[in-house]
């Protein structure tokens, strides 16, 4: 496909490189030469440096002949615009970064009236990430298959947990019930195992399981299913305001602390059953006098990438059962995922992956084959959604006769809303669909590109 990426910066700079390596053809535009510059030198793409409002650069660009415009520049009206402009020039698709709450309510009018294909909201995407954890504690992380019927969770097992010492052949018997292990991280390694693996404590594991089987499965394993009641946010972001009405809508005690008085009483007028505290949330006595050692959960939700990592390290040292850190620089991500028990939400990952996503749901109205995609433990595995059609090399054979690529394997089948755990009598059918667990290093654009042979 033919895309046109308006903004160079985090955002667009993780979509172009994930889109490129995809076999697409990129063109990315930021107003400064040195962005523009660094792309073009890192990224196998094309990079112009000027306005990408300006409809002589959207010509240049080539936009009137592309399949897809992202807009994801730091202002939300210049989005808004590329976006408009680039549908009355003949582009085919066009999605548009949008963070102001206030715009919140206008979504349905920026499609129907402005022609937008999607718009996106980094923060309110990162709040809805945020409160999916807060719901059942103990995952790092929470993704959804088959329209919510199957989930990947990520969970760490502590020494004398039941996944310690458990050879993955043995996990359905002790739980009782269909369970997959899709991949483990392990000293920085990924393994996508088989049943002769055995688990250990400290393993990063990703568990694939029917949603309505979850939270028994997490109970069995060990883990903490004690629903948050008293949270702590520290900051008055854009997330804080989405995650607050959240949190209090479910009826969470949620405590706030935000040391600019303008910004905490704007909030507590916004919130007047949230308990809004004006004080310095990097203060050790400010944290000690409003508790944050006795909360169920903590959430670091300033502007600054380090005090929000500085605070989630403090918190987990006091004893703090569940702390979620938002980051926006990866990298910064990464120091604390490397403790493995790290809960790291990046709104702008967030935001880059959905737009992935979406270009991969366009593929698939084209006859690609992929519904949904996720990044598994720190980006180093894929988890993707097939339909299954007549075209697929196994349909009717049992999964013992497939033969699969190295690093790939088959995690659930859904057909027709049952959910099943594969063994190695299970088939395929037309109509299925399938989530599939691979290495992130293999382009997998169809199902028939997981089975050995199909180059």
């Amino acid at each position: 496909m033919k895309i046109v990426i308006i903004g160079g910066g985090m955002v667009g700079s993780t979509i172009a490189a994930q889109l490129t390596n995809e076999g697409h053809d990129i063109t990315v535009v930021d107003r400064h030469v040195s962005v523009a510059d660094r792309i073009s030198d890192s990224l196998d793409c094309m990079a112009l440096a000027g306005n990408g409002a300006s409809l002589e650069l959207m010509r240049s660009a080539d936009v009137p002949s592309s399949d897809l415009l992202i807009a994801c520049t730091a202002q939300d009206e210049l989005n808004m615009l590329c976006c408009v402009f680039a549908k009355k020039l003949g582009c085919r698709s066009a999605i548009a970064r949008v963070r102001t709450p206030e715009y919140a309510d206008q979504m349905y009018y920026f499609k129907e009236e402005l022609g937008m294909s999607m718009t996106i909201n980094p923060e309110l995407n990162a709040a809805r990430e945020m409160f999916k954890l807060l719901e059942i504690p103990g995952v790092l992380k929470r993704d959804s298959f088959a329209k919510g019927r199957v989930e990947i969770v990520e969970v760490v097992p502590k020494t004398g947990d039941m996944l310690d010492g458990t050879r993955l052949m043995d996990l359905q018997r002790k739980l009782k019930c269909r369970v997959l292990v899709g991949a483990v991280q392990r000293d920085g390694e990924v393994i996508i195992p088989d049943g002769s693996f055995t688990l250990r404590a400290g393993d990063k594991v990703s568990l694939c399981a029917p949603t309505k089987d979850l939270v028994s499965i997490l109970h069995s394993i060990g883990e903490d299913q004690k629903k948050a009641k008293n949270i702590m946010l520290i900051g008055c972001s854009k997330v804080t305001d989405y995650l607050c009405f959240m949190l209090l809508g479910e009826g969470a005690n949620v405590r706030v602390i935000e040391s600019d008085p303008a910004l905490a009483s704007a909030f507590a007028e916004r919130y007047s059953r949230a308990e809004v505290v004006c004080a310095d949330g990097r203060s050790e006595a400010v944290l000690r006098e409003e508790n944050a050692a006795g909360m169920d959960a903590a959430v670091t939700l300033t502007e600054s990438d380090e005090e929000n990592l500085i605070l989630s390290m403090y918190l987990s040292s006091v004893g703090v059962p569940q702390v979620l850190t938002k980051v926006d620089n990866t990298e910064f991500g990464n120091l604390l995922a490397s403790r493995g028990d790290s809960r790291i939400i990046s709104p702008k990952k967030l935001c880059a992956d959905a737009i992935v996503r979406y270009v991969r749901a366009m593929q698939n109205t084209e006859g690609s084959g992929v519904i949904t995609l996720h990044h598994l433990v720190d980006g180093q595995v894929d988890a993707l959604e097939f339909q299954v059609t007549d075209s697929c090399r196994y349909v009717g054979k049992k999964l013992l006769e497939m033969h699969f690529k190295p690093n790939t394997r088959l995690a659930c089948i859904n057909r027709m809303g049952r959910i099943i755990i594969p063994g190695g009598g299970d088939t395929l059918e037309a109509g299925d669909t399938v989530v599939v667990i691979a290495a992130a290093n293999r382009v997998i654009l169809d199902l028939n590109d997981v089975f050995a042979g199909e180059e």
